[in-house]
Protein backbone atom coordinates (compact mmCIF):
# COMPACT_ATOMS: atom_id res chain seq x y z
CA UNK A 1 0.00 0.00 0.00
CA UNK A 2 2.77 2.09 0.53
CA UNK A 3 4.28 1.66 -2.08
CA UNK A 4 0.84 2.73 -4.39
CA UNK A 5 1.14 6.13 -2.42
CA UNK A 6 4.56 7.18 -3.20
CA UNK A 7 4.03 6.20 -6.83
CA UNK A 8 0.68 7.99 -7.07
CA UNK A 9 2.45 11.38 -4.95
CA UNK A 10 5.54 11.32 -7.50
CA UNK A 11 2.94 10.77 -10.18
CA UNK A 12 1.21 14.07 -8.54
CA UNK A 13 4.74 15.99 -8.49
CA UNK A 14 5.11 15.05 -12.19
CA UNK A 15 1.96 16.28 -13.51
CA UNK A 16 1.63 19.18 -11.50
CA UNK A 17 5.59 20.34 -12.57
CA UNK A 18 4.62 19.61 -16.39
CA UNK A 19 1.38 21.82 -15.85
CA UNK A 20 3.37 24.51 -14.32
CA UNK A 21 6.09 24.31 -17.32
CA UNK A 22 3.03 24.76 -19.81
CA UNK A 23 1.62 27.99 -17.78
CA UNK A 24 4.92 29.31 -17.59
CA UNK A 25 6.17 29.09 -21.35
CA UNK A 26 2.72 30.20 -22.97
CA UNK A 27 2.67 32.98 -20.59
CA UNK A 28 6.46 34.15 -21.57
CA UNK A 29 6.02 33.75 -25.04
CA UNK A 30 2.28 35.32 -24.86
CA UNK A 31 3.35 38.14 -23.54
CA UNK A 32 6.54 38.37 -25.55
CA UNK A 33 4.36 38.08 -29.21
CA UNK A 34 2.01 40.98 -27.45
CA UNK A 35 5.67 43.05 -27.16
CA UNK A 36 6.42 42.29 -30.35
CA UNK A 37 3.29 43.15 -31.98
CA UNK A 38 3.61 46.54 -30.04
CA UNK A 39 7.01 46.80 -32.23
CA UNK A 40 5.63 45.86 -35.25
CA UNK A 41 2.73 49.12 -34.81
CA UNK A 42 5.40 51.54 -34.18
CA UNK A 43 7.67 50.14 -36.85
CA UNK A 44 4.95 50.84 -39.15
CA UNK A 45 3.73 53.85 -37.64
CA UNK A 46 7.29 55.67 -38.38
CA UNK A 47 8.01 54.47 -41.57
CA UNK A 48 10.97 57.12 -42.24
CA UNK A 49 12.26 57.23 -38.75
CA UNK A 50 12.28 53.45 -37.24
CA UNK A 51 14.83 53.93 -34.77
CA UNK A 52 12.84 56.80 -33.05
CA UNK A 53 13.22 56.78 -29.44
CA UNK A 54 10.02 55.00 -28.48
CA UNK A 55 10.77 52.00 -30.52
CA UNK A 56 14.32 51.61 -29.31
CA UNK A 57 12.76 51.92 -25.89
CA UNK A 58 10.55 49.12 -27.02
CA UNK A 59 12.76 46.82 -27.80
CA UNK A 60 15.78 47.30 -25.51
CA UNK A 61 12.25 46.63 -23.16
CA UNK A 62 11.68 43.30 -25.30
CA UNK A 63 15.64 42.38 -24.45
CA UNK A 64 15.57 42.57 -21.39
CA UNK A 65 12.77 40.62 -21.07
CA UNK A 66 14.12 37.85 -23.38
CA UNK A 67 17.09 37.50 -21.70
CA UNK A 68 15.81 37.41 -17.93
CA UNK A 69 13.76 34.83 -18.98
CA UNK A 70 15.84 32.89 -21.33
CA UNK A 71 17.86 30.70 -18.97
CA UNK A 72 14.50 29.16 -18.14
CA UNK A 73 13.71 28.05 -21.29
CA UNK A 74 16.64 26.86 -22.23
CA UNK A 75 15.78 24.40 -19.10
CA UNK A 76 12.50 23.92 -20.34
CA UNK A 77 12.66 23.87 -24.19
CA UNK A 78 14.72 23.00 -27.31
CA UNK A 79 17.52 24.73 -27.04
CA UNK A 80 17.59 25.27 -31.07
CA UNK A 81 14.23 26.87 -30.31
CA UNK A 82 15.31 29.18 -27.90
CA UNK A 83 18.37 29.85 -29.75
CA UNK A 84 16.64 30.75 -33.08
CA UNK A 85 14.03 33.06 -30.78
CA UNK A 86 17.31 34.53 -29.33
CA UNK A 87 18.91 35.14 -33.29
CA UNK A 88 15.32 37.47 -33.95
CA UNK A 89 15.34 39.26 -30.72
CA UNK A 90 19.21 40.88 -30.90
CA UNK A 91 18.95 41.07 -34.77
CA UNK A 92 15.92 42.89 -34.53
CA UNK A 93 17.30 45.29 -31.75
CA UNK A 94 20.34 46.20 -33.98
CA UNK A 95 18.47 46.49 -36.82
CA UNK A 96 16.02 48.68 -35.65
CA UNK A 97 18.32 50.91 -33.92
CA UNK A 98 20.47 50.87 -37.36
CA UNK A 99 17.11 52.31 -38.34
CA UNK A 100 16.58 50.36 -41.68
CA UNK A 101 13.05 49.52 -42.07
CA UNK A 102 12.57 46.99 -44.38
CA UNK A 103 14.96 44.51 -42.21
CA UNK A 104 12.56 45.30 -39.00
CA UNK A 105 9.60 44.47 -40.78
CA UNK A 106 10.90 41.16 -41.92
CA UNK A 107 12.83 40.35 -38.20
CA UNK A 108 9.47 41.81 -36.23
CA UNK A 109 6.71 39.60 -37.95
CA UNK A 110 9.57 36.83 -38.43
CA UNK A 111 9.43 36.36 -34.78
CA UNK A 112 5.68 36.77 -34.07
CA UNK A 113 5.54 34.18 -36.58
CA UNK A 114 7.79 31.68 -35.02
CA UNK A 115 6.72 32.59 -31.53
CA UNK A 116 3.16 31.29 -33.18
CA UNK A 117 4.87 28.05 -34.20
CA UNK A 118 6.51 27.66 -30.81
CA UNK A 119 3.46 27.85 -29.09
CA UNK A 120 1.44 25.42 -30.87
CA UNK A 121 3.99 22.94 -30.05
CA UNK A 122 4.56 23.68 -26.51
CA UNK A 123 0.77 22.15 -25.57
CA UNK A 124 0.37 18.74 -26.21
CA UNK A 125 -2.65 18.29 -28.58
CA UNK A 126 -3.57 14.54 -29.29
CA UNK A 127 -1.70 15.37 -33.06
CA UNK A 128 1.11 15.99 -31.16
CA UNK A 129 1.45 12.85 -29.08
CA UNK A 130 0.95 10.48 -32.01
Amino acid sequence: MKKVVVILVVFALMLGAMIGEIVYVNKFYNGLQSDLEAIAVSIEANEEHVDNAETVAMCDKLVKKWEKGKRALLMLQNHNTVRNLDDKVISLQKVVKSDNYNDAVIFVHSAINYIDDVLLDSIPYLSNIF
